[in-house]
């Protein structure tokens, strides 16, 4: 997994940290089972919403987006996440998905 990228003179809040793994619903299952919590916050890529239809674009337009759609998943941020909690899930994440992560 990569950091997001951002300017020196700049701070990131980490609002929220999208990882993408292969298969990713039962990553996401094995995630909840063991209790943490994860989700799923962009399941449909813009262009194929329903609010951008009048853009035109249909299913295979942007391939890339497509499939980031249904390999992204958000796994626990925040500011009181401990260092053995952050330990924990990337840990798991990287059990789960082989080292793939």
């Amino acid at each position: 997994m990569t950091a997001p990228w951002r300017e020196e003179w700049s701070r990131h809040i980490y609002n929220q940290c999208i990882i993408r793994v292969p298969d990713r619903d039962a990553v996401l299952a094995s995630l909840r089972e063991r209790g943490i919590g994860c989700a799923i916050y962009y399941p449909v890529p813009l262009h194929l919403q329903e609010c951008f239809q009048t853009l035109g674009h249909a299913e295979g337009d942007l391939p890339e987006a497509e499939r980031a759609a249904l390999e992204t998943i958000s796994i626990p941020v925040f500011s009181l996440l401990t260092d053995e909690e952050k330990a924990h899930v990337a840990d798991t994440v990287l059990e789960l998905t082989g080292g793939s992560a």
